[in-house]
């Protein structure tokens, strides 16, 4: 069958293209801020042990593999004068900021009690990103089913999100120090207090921005109703069934797996085994700045190669700049810099393509069953991204106890040294390495998303017209 070409333009308002990723700087103030600073702050403020704190991210991570899905088909069967998934960013907006602020608190309590606050400020802060981060994101489906739309938005979430991620991995630590004057209890506790009301601001923004554009619904759609459990049960069937989805979500589980332990081990991997505690906002600087040229190219490159092999090409340049960190050792701190900068642009360009590649799962979804469940197939980008977080903090906390890592010790121990590294390393690598080949996988789907696209516009038509 030949490959059908689409029309590349959007043709959204301006305004929305622009500013619709403002809503991703509030998610990242949550999401990067966490698998960042949380295991640290656990660790050294808080005072849990890293396998208790692994543990915790773990148990709670279980639970979003409940949580997510309900709340994706909460969303795919709202109706309200707001939409479907505009009311969740209204009401959810300050309760999110709020945990945020809670779960970097560190109160005078006991053992027992610190370790049931930070399961109760965690679990619920992840509820609430559950609830305005799928919201957030299904929002793009419903705006417009053309590509090209997609991508734009999703172009104006990553630029603003790589604006993000350079201000909370540069300046955190030093907000958190001038803030507590030298204490870290205090200074973490000021700094989250103020970054969730930023949080809670960036979702209304995006509410209030995005007012006439969730796309309505056929009234035959909203008068359907039924059993809620059924509901559920029959779409998860549904996304079960459908093979693109199955490998996009195990992309996506692997990719932000991978992100939890590289983001969250390189305070430690600097500070501890580079010994240049100086420069651990130099080198997450250097992580992230490259995307900005990634998605600077992000539409030329989603129309001169497709999104499956720009996500291959980002995964490969990844694996490249992991092997020459392997047979360097880091040894040579301005080559290893050089490496996170190349690195971060085929990361850069891989993340911000998995989410307009998710779409594409949707329609594909509705093209084979008839069912469209914008929000239950996005909770899977949120899914995978807890999932991910939860298992590559376990990951870092175990790694952290098996070693003997000692949070005391400027000087770690040659075991604790080599454990950093081999986990920096080897855990990214393989994770890229799997990606890269599910990507090429994806690639077979895109090639049909064309005719399947017009497909659906017919069936559309058909109906609109039954209808009328």
């Amino acid at each position: 069958m030949a490959e059908k070409k689409e029309k590349q333009v959007s043709s959204l308002p301006r305004p929305l293209r622009l500013f619709y990723g403002v809503g991703e700087f509030g998610q990242q103030l949550s999401v990067l801020t966490l698998n960042l600073y949380l295991l640290y702050f656990y660790v050294t403020v808080l005072g849990i042990s890293g396998k208790a704190a692994g543990t915790l991210m773990l148990v709670a991570r279980i639970w979003d593999a409940i949580n997510d899905p309900m709340m994706g088909t909460l969303i795919d069967n709202t109706h309200s004068k707001h939409g479907k998934c505009r009311p969740y960013l209204l009401y959810c907006a300050l309760p999110a900021g709020i945990f945020l602020f809670l779960t970097f608190l560190a109160p005078d309590l006991s053992n027992t009690s610190k370790l049931i606050w930070a399961y109760v400020t965690y679990i619920g802060q992840g509820m609430l990103y559950t609830a305005t981060g799928i919201s957030y994101t299904s929002l793009m489906s419903r705006i417009s089913d053309k590509p090209m739309d997609r991508v734009a938005l999703n172009q104006s979430r990553a630029f603003i999100s790589m604006f993000a991620a350079i201000a909370i991995s540069s300046f955190t630590l030093k907000f958190v120090e001038a803030a507590g004057g030298g204490d870290e209890r205090k200074g973490f506790a000021i700094v989250a207090g103020v970054y969730g009301i930023i949080q809670a601001l960036c979702y209304l923004t995006v509410f209030r921005l995005t007012k006439g554009h969730d796309r309505p619904e056929p009234k035959e759609a909203k008068a359907e109703g039924g059993n809620g459990k059924k509901e559920l049960l029959n779409s998860f069937k549904y996304i079960l069934k459908n093979p693109l989805w199955r490998w996009l979500a195990a992309s996506t589980m692997l990719y932000y797996t991978s992100a939890a332990v590289t983001q969250g081990i390189v305070v430690f991997y600097v500070k501890f085994y580079l010994e240049k505690p100086t420069m651990t906002g130099l080198a997450t600087m250097c992580s992230m700045v490259s995307s900005f040229f990634a998605i600077i190219l992000l539409q030329v490159f989603a129309k001169k190669l497709g999104k499956a092999r720009s996500c291959a090409m980002g995964m490969a340049i990844a694996v490249c700049c992991l092997l020459v960190r392997l047979i360097t050792r880091d040894a040579i701190f301005p080559l290893y810099l050089a490496c996170l900068l190349v690195s971060g642009f085929g990361v850069g360009l891989f993340s911000s393509l998995l989410v307009p590649s998710l779409m594409d799962s949707i329609d594909y979804g509705e093209w084979l069953f008839g069912k469209r469940n914008d929000a239950l197939v996005m909770s899977a980008n949120s899914f995978g991204n807890k999932l991910g977080s939860g298992v590559g903090a376990a990951i870092q906390g175990f790694m952290l106890d098996a070693v003997g890592f000692n949070k005391d010790l400027a000087v770690q121990s040659a075991t604790a040294k080599a454990g950093l590294f081999n986990t920096s390393i080897f855990v990214p690598l393989t994770v890229f390495s799997v990606v890269f080949l599910l990507m090429l996988m994806y690639r077979r789907y895109e090639k049909k998303m064309p005719q399947v696209r017009e497909e659906l516009a017919q069936r559309r038509a058909s109906a609109a017209e039954i209808q009328n």
